[in-house]
């Protein structure tokens, strides 16, 4: 009898719904700390982004767009339709480093150093222009969409900022009044896409295969992975549910003391780098972009795969075992996982290497200083709300690979747990959201298993039942606020 699903499941499933949070959260954090706006349009943002991928994914679905596909079967795009999807992209490139500054802004004003104008507005272009044709021969892949996504909210969202937020701070809004407007402006978004696209659900074309190396590899059908836990050791194997009937992939058995070792090993490796990286072992400490914490980190899960390759031998389904257990994941939902990882780990670079990220942790830290000291506030505001835009479309897209549907209420329901992700992490820290978001997915996730008779309509409140009791103890949030 094959194992069923447990907790290991339950806490995969969390990091998935975790990480869609903190694409949300972090968004939500930096626009806070840096703009000092409480904005509750930015779920609606998610919702905008999740929509905007259907202009490349499924075009024939997106009124007025429609118009430009061929009414034939396949329902292909037509040049205009390729020629409109190039300039939205382009555009949408040029337009959110036009918000950086105006003119001078395309002429390179946001260049280290002194660049050309010429230069910087030949690059501008063909960057632009690399971007506009990934989109337009990327139809209909969903990673196009996701791509277009970005592009635009990365516009979108700093557009916003300009028209609307930016004259309420010129003339000291208070924060609750800000909070007023941005609950306004949810409304506007959300029901003017309504209006747009109309009430019914909408759906991905998302493909079950793929091609790796030359190898078929399904995309949305789910993996069993069955562990099994013997008197010899551990034994994993990896059941694919594309095939009908279910076919497997393969077996791989450790012994003990390959278990041992492989422990060891990780642990080893995650100490040595942490020793290295924080200077420990030379007596001295030295700031470092990528910290020792984080150094550990990547070096540990590196050495973990790695290992898990290498000492993993041959065998077979054990007929008995001590313990069994299920996990249940396709790649559709692990891609979900590595591309948030990937930008937290790009937005680490950029906040902790980069001169904007200087200027916005110290316009975070206090913006009347920083202006004072010649930061411009400005362009630090408008790069705030391009990343909050990008992250949020990248969400909302990932929203609607993982649930399979596309509603205009998405972003309002998300919206509840990714406050719940900054206030646990701690309001004042972008890491604390990102902590926070996780802990709040694990505990949506884990919680419904953990707790017998309890649905998933619950999730959402027992993710505030763990923010309660953490604010109960520490008001300040996990981080403290730094």
């Amino acid at each position: 009898m094959p194992p069923s699903t447990g907790l290991a499941n339950a806490v995969v499933t969390g990091l998935v719904t975790g990480s869609i949070v903190a694409l949300g959260a972090i968004g939500l954090a930096l626009v806070y700390n840096i703009a000092e706006v409480p904005n509750f349009a930015h779920g609606e943002l998610l919702m905008l982004g999740a929509y905007m991928a259907l202009f490349v994914n499924k075009p024939a679905t997106v009124p007025v767009f429609e118009l430009l596909t061929q009414v034939d079967a396949a329902r292909e795009l037509t040049a205009l339709g390729f020629a409109v999807l190039f300039v939205l992209s382009a555009g949408s490139a040029l337009a959110s480093v036009y918000l950086l500054g105006g003119t001078p802004a395309l002429k390179g004003s946001w260049w280290p150093g002194d660049p050309s104008p010429a230069l910087a507005l030949g690059v501008h272009a063909v960057a632009a222009a690399a971007l506009g044709v990934v989109v337009s021969l990327g139809f209909p892949s969903i990673w196009a969409g996701l791509l277009l996504s970005a592009l635009v909210l990365a516009w979108v969202a700093p557009f916003l900022e300009k028209v609307i937020f930016q004259k309420f701070r010129a003339k000291d809004a208070s924060l609750a009044t800000m909070l007023i407007v941005t609950l306004g402006l949810s409304f506007v978004l959300r029901f003017g896409t309504q209006a747009f696209y109309g009430g019914e659900v909408r759906t991905y074309v998302v493909p079950q295969v793929g091609s790796v190396f030359g190898y078929d590899v399904g995309l949305s059908a789910a993996k069993f992975f069955d562990l099994y836990v013997t008197g010899n050791g551990l034994t994993m194997h990896v059941i694919d549910t594309g095939p009908s009937p279910a076919q497997p992939m393969f077996t791989a058995a450790y012994s003990w003391f390959a278990v041992v070792a492989l422990v060891a090993l990780t642990l080893g490796v995650a100490f040595a780098v942490y020793r290295w990286r924080s200077g420990g072992a030379e007596g001295y400490g030295t700031a470092h972009t990528v910290g020792p914490r984080f150094s550990a980190a990547i070096a540990s899960i590196a050495t973990f795969v790695a290992l898990l390759f290498l000492l993993a031998g041959g065998g077979s389904v054990p007929e008995s075992s001590s313990f069994a257990t299920r996990i249940r994941l396709s790649l559709m939902r692990a891609s979900v996982i590595f591309i948030a990882v990937g930008m937290m780990a790009l937005l680490h670079f950029l906040l902790q290497e980069t001169k904007l990220g200087k200027a916005m942790r110290a316009s975070s830290d206090n913006i009347d200083l920083a202006k004072i000291t010649g930061i411009n506030t400005d362009r630090v505001m408008m790069a705030t709300w391009i990343i909050a835009g990008a992250f949020a479309a990248v969400g909302g897209v990932m929203l609607g690979v993982l649930f399979s549907q596309l509603t205009v209420n998405m972003g309002f329901f998300l919206l509840l747990p990714m406050f719940a992700g900054v206030i646990l992490g701690g309001l004042q820290s972008v890491y604390g959201a990102i902590l926070g978001s996780y802990i709040v997915g694990l505990s949506m996730d884990v919680g419904i298993y953990a707790i017998p008779g309890i649905g998933s309509t619950y999730r959402i409140p027992i993710a505030f039942a763990i923010l309660f009791v953490v604010l109960l103890v520490k008001p300040e949030g996990i981080t403290g606020g730094t």
